[in-house]
């Protein structure tokens, strides 16, 4: 268990520990974040579905528990969330307690604990994750922000996000490689494993560089971990959801061995940072946010780690 999860937490303490002695700049997290966002993580995410076949990828039964799971939890806040809390703040809380760190921590860490026969479900995770969870809360959010407006409005803002999400892309487009449409030259191929090869490293540095941004908030962020809210959160992030994931894997889809213990570790990840870019952008709760995602970071050393140990005993 710690050789696997130290690579992981160790880059990420690396990069935290760069930026508090200055060697990486304040803006550093921005830029290597962009870059993981716009090229590495689609890299990967096309390599994978590119070089797996449809049977790898028609796994219903994966899908399922982890879908299924994720959106229960999002909706926990929503429905049972203080009413007099704005509906934006209460959708991006939602988000916060089930978006899971597939694509910086979620993809490395299957690699590293299951090896190659993981990347399959790992890049279904990370593909609905990226797609279907960001993309409802940004449908959600638009709505909320929109409330008034022709439904034509908010349907065109919801759309034009997505469609220039590369995230989202690079799997669409790389379906068309995997069903026979194409074939990549070999030149292309290269180009695409040599941006997917820095994805994992570079989105370890990013987050380590996200927690450890120059923020007045960030002061704070220590104190704001043991109030309800944040708390609840990181309780549903960590514990409920990887929990219902577990009872729907075993119970509800007859998943065992790997793909049940795989599916429970991408449910049990912390909270990924495509939370706190929505709420920057829709200038939602940040301050809370961020404290879900670093909270639910430094937690999840503790509870994957017990995952980890538990789940081959188990399924």
């Amino acid at each position: 268990m710690f050789n696997i999860l130290a690579p992981i937490f160790g880059l990420i303490a690396l990069a935290y520990a760069s930026r508090k002695v200055n060697v990486l700049g304040p803006s550093a997290y921005i830029e290597l974040n962009r870059f993981v966002a716009s090229l590495a993580l689609p890299a990967l995410l096309f390599d994978n579905v590119a070089h797996v076949s449809p049977a790898q990828l028609h796994q219903p039964g994966f899908l399922g528990a982890f879908a299924v799971g994720a959106l229960v939890v999002f909706a926990v806040p929503m429905l049972f969330g203080r009413k007099d809390r704005d509906f934006g703040d209460r959708a991006l809380d939602g988000l916060s307690a089930c978006y899971p760190n597939t694509g910086y921590i979620g993809l490395p860490l299957a690699s590293l604990a299951y090896g190659p026969p993981s990347a399959p479900g790992a890049t279904i995770a990370a593909v609905f994750t990226a797609c279907v969870l960001f993309g409802i809360a940004i449908a959600l959010l638009e709505w909320n922000l929109h409330r008034g407006h022709a439904f034509g409005v908010t349907v065109t803002k919801v759309g034009s996000s997505l469609v220039r999400n590369p995230i989202l892309l690079a799997p669409i487009v790389a379906l068309t490689v995997t069903m026979g449409l194409w074939e990549m030259p070999a030149w292309a191929d290269r180009v695409m494993k040599l941006l997917a090869g820095s994805a994992g490293p570079c989105a370890l540095v990013a987050h380590g560089l996200f927690l450890a941004r120059d923020d007045p908030s960030n002061e704070k962020l220590w104190t704001l971990a043991t109030k309800p809210r944040p708390l609840a959160l990181v309780t549903l992030k960590l514990a409920a959801q990887p929990l219902l994931t577990a009872v729907l894997a075993v119970y509800a889809f007859g998943l065992s061995g790997m793909d049940a213990q795989l599916v429970v570790i991408l449910s049990a990840l912390p909270t990924g940072t495509g939370a706190f870019m929505l709420a920057d952008v829709y200038k939602r709760d940040l301050a809370l946010t961020s404290t879900v995602i670093m909270a639910s970071t430094l937690a999840s050393a503790v509870t994957l780690s017990v995952c980890l140990a538990v789940l081959p005993r188990l399924f």
